[in-house]
């Protein structure tokens, strides 16, 4: 009963992030359930997956009535997004423990480094026009399989490819990344999370605590998302991943 109830203080905060950033906020929620609460890492990327739902519908509501989701783009990623999570979904199943681990905690490493160096540039004017060529089409359906394969594997919604896909792929303003990533996310989620249910890899209670957690969090967080400063919220989100990525790879 502890463990669920520090999960749900936990979850407070890992959907508030997460909706800011524009993620699904697995690649705290992990570590977090794997470091902290002593998780194995399959069950806690199963579970983190099925919670990621729950926090894009929440933050993506949001989006939706203040039309910052970009629907077009949404429905050209999305197929090869879901297709590539349930592929990943059935890789993490089938590697060793120990790989995932490793895999994950790259990533984590990756994502904090971008994080802390994108935090740092010079505020870029968003684009009004974000018409694209053909290629760039093809190139990002390319890379959201791509995400889609990252969100299946490692139980993270894919933003983290996402956003940087549609604002430098597909010049998307940086709401609107965020917003529509927020958006895709839940549906990216799904269609991992259906591998992990029908293998019995998910943890009902936890899902359940992290629901409820997550839902406040994530609505405030949407809210919040003009008013407070992108830049601080990535250096300190990338030094807590940075670290996490280091305990896991101990």
């Amino acid at each position: 009963m502890l463990d669920l109830i520090i999960l749900f203080l936990g979850a407070l905060g890992i959907g508030f992030v997460s909706a800011i950033v524009g993620i699904g906020g697995g690649t705290l929620m992990i570590p977090f359930m794997v470091l902290v609460l002593n998780y194995d890492v399959k069950e806690a990327i199963a579970t983190s997956l099925v919670s990621i739902i729950v926090t894009s519908s929440s933050a993506s509501s949001i989006y939706l009535r203040r039309r910052d989701v970009d629907l077009k783009t949404a429905f050209l990623l999305e197929p090869p997004t879901a297709a590539g999570a349930i592929v990943g979904a059935f890789l993490t199943i089938s590697l060793p423990t120990r790989i995932v681990e490793i895999v994950f905690s790259l990533l984590l490493l990756y994502v904090s480094l971008s994080m802390l160096i994108d935090a740092f540039k010079r505020k870029r004017i968003d684009a009004k026009n974000h018409m694209v060529s053909k290629q760039r089409k093809g190139l990002g359906v390319l890379i959201a399989f791509l995400a889609g394969l990252t969100s299946g594997m490692l139980g993270i919604g894919g933003g983290v490819l996402k956003v940087p896909l549609m604002t430098i792929v597909l010049g998307l303003p940086i709401r609107t990344a965020i917003a529509t990533s927020s958006f895709m996310v839940g549906l990216t989620a799904s269609a991992g999370s259906l591998v992990y249910l029908l293998k019995g890899y998910v943890n009902p209670y936890a899902v359940a605590a992290l629901a409820l957690g997550i839902i406040p969090g994530a609505t405030l967080g949407a809210h919040m998302l003009k008013k407070i400063s992108p830049r601080i919220l990535k250096i300190i989100f990338s030094v807590i991943l940075m670290y996490a990525s280091i305990r896991l790879l101990i």
